[in-house]
C-alpha cells in the first residue's frame, strides 16, 4: 500500500508543493510553477497546489491564467477529496 499523508494527497505531491511554495515566497514564480505543475500531475485534485499556481500567475501579471487556476481550484474544492 502506498503511504499517503494528509487528506489523501501522496507525500511526493506534498513535497513538490512545499518546494514550490518556498520558491514562490522567494519571488521565483517560474520555478515554483514547475513544481506546482508536477505536484498536480501526481495529485490532480490537489486544490492547494492549483490555487497557488493561480497566485504565481497573478504575481507575474498573467491574470487570465490566474483566473483559470482559481476557477479550477474552486471547482475541485466543491467536489473532491480535499476539504
Amino acid at each position: 500500500m502506498e503511504w499517503l499523508y494528509a487528506k489523501g494527497i501522496p507525500i511526493e505531491a506534498q513535497y513538490l508543493y512545499r518546494k514550490a511554495l518556498d520558491l514562490s515566497r522567494k519571488g521565483r514564480y517560474d520555478e515554483a510553477l514547475k513544481y506546482f505543475r508536477q505536484s498536480v500531475i501526481i495529485a490532480p485534485g490537489y486544490t492547494k497546489a492549483i490555487f497557488e499556481m493561480g497566485n504565481c500567475f497573478a504575481q507575474m501579471g498573467r491574470y487570465d491564467e490566474a483566473r483559470e487556476k482559481y476557477e479550477q481550484a474552486l471547482h475541485n474544492k466543491q467536489g473532491t477529496q480535499e476539504r
